[in-house]
């Protein structure tokens, strides 16, 4: 490799790295806004009315949703210093020029996207569909490089002093070098086939053990966890050499700021509706309303006056409840949701996914034991919307 690397000693001094980001929500609706608002700030009627104009490519059906989608959450949340870039597979098994096997994936079957997501809340800042060799440009760049590169400039993160923590399929010291051009620091692993200096690629460390060599900014280190480990190779322009707590800090700082994209999809799968469909378009746009959704409760965290602050569960249970309530309204059908009624009256959903026995319905005695997960909101009593005109609370 070009360049002189020199043996580093920990601890090496701090060095201060300016950083010119202003994290946090922005745009944001009056503070006692309900959840629905902050859902439509993803989702509307124009970004329908774009999906049904558009056609061609082999994400025609869902470009639209996928620009909409980088747009605002571009305009209505600047991420925090630590961002990480990975891979997101949903799977399906559809016919679909862009179908990509990845065995080490649960899925294995599925459509790529490249993810650009916030480090510590896995908020999703810009995403990219890999639509496969046939439909995308060859360059001189390593891909990995290539998507990096992409995702930093159309989120305009670039220049800003932002940290990118990517694994070993997208790190290199091609890319490493090219972001301290552009005052962006990257840390993460390295593939033994990769070039490196040869006392990290052939380092001898023990368990427990560390190496760093450094060439200008750019610090290179080994690390051996226990006997039966390989050692980890790793390259960084923003840690320092330094241990803490027998553990070098590169991997400490990796380990805590890789997992934004990994922890966006999982908050996605808890409250799938992992829905069956032979059309490969309608499962990726499913999976970009879902991430419009967890992006959605990451901004009301940040910005809501709520006292206490609503669950994910409820969040979108109140999104649900609100779209479905402005839907029927319209079309002159009774709601399903929280209704009111004369004097008041008012049936809402029991917490915590519990039962009661329908006051109206339901008798013990006669053996017709029917259960409601709703209730009257002033006898708290349960009670079914169809038994709502029997109960003694409503009763002139």
């Amino acid at each position: 490799m070009a360049g002189v690397w020199f043996r580093v000693m920990p601890p090496e001094p701090v060095q201060n790295k300016p950083f010119s980001g202003n994290p946090g929500p922005k745009n944001m609706p009056l503070r006692n806004a309900s959840p629905l608002q902050y859902f439509l700030l993803f989702f509307n009627l124009n970004l329908i009315r774009e999906v049904v104009r558009q056609t061609n490519r082999p994400d025609s059906k869902i470009r639209p949703l996928i620009d909409h989608f980088n747009r605002v959450a571009t305009y209505f949340y600047t991420p925090d210093r630590n961002i990480c870039v990975d891979e997101s597979l949903i799977g399906t098994r559809g016919r679909t020029a862009m179908l990509q096997y990845i065995p080490s994936k649960a899925a294995k079957f599925g459509v790529k996207f490249w993810v650009l997501a916030e480090s510590t809340t896995g908020y999703v800042a810009h995403l990219k569909c890999y639509l496969g060799k046939k439909f995308t440009p060859t360059s001189n760049l390593l891909q990995g490089t290539e998507v990096v590169l992409r995702l930093l400039k159309n989120r305009n993160l670039l220049q800003k002093g932002y940290h990118v923590v990517c694994d070993s399929f997208f790190c290199s010291f091609d890319i490493a070098r090219k972001l301290i051009d552009l005052n962006t620091y990257l840390t993460g692993t390295l593939r033994s086939n990769r070039k490196m200096p040869l006392t990290i690629r052939n380092a001898h460390v023990g368990p427990g053990e560390s190496v760093y060599v450094r060439q200008g900014e750019i610090l290179a280190a080994a690390y051996r966890g226990r006997e039966s480990k390989k050692p980890v190779r790793m390259i960084s322009t923003f840690i320092n050499a330094a241990n803490s707590n027998g553990k070098p800090k590169i991997i400490q700082h990796y380990n805590m700021n890789m997992g934004g994209v990994d922890g966006a999809d999982m908050m996605l799968h808890f409250y799938n509706d992992n829905r069956k469909s032979t059309k490969v378009w309608k499962k990726l746009a499913i999976n970009i309303i879902h991430r419009m959704c967890s992006n959605a409760y990451i901004l009301y965290r940040k910005n809501t006056s709520d006292a206490p602050v609503k669950s994910r569960l409820r969040f979108i249970q109140e999104v649900i409840e609100a779209l479905s309530s402005e839907y029927l309204v319209g079309k002159d059908q009774p709601v399903r949701g929280v209704r009111q009624t004369r004097r008041d009256i008012a049936i809402q959903h029991i917490q915590g996914r519990k039962e009661k026995d329908c006051v109206a319905c339901s008798d013990r005695a006669t053996g017709q034991r029917r259960r409601s997960r709703t209730q009257c909101t002033r006898c708290l009593k349960g009670l079914h919307f169809g038994c709502l005109k029997k109960h003694l609370c409503v009763e002139e």
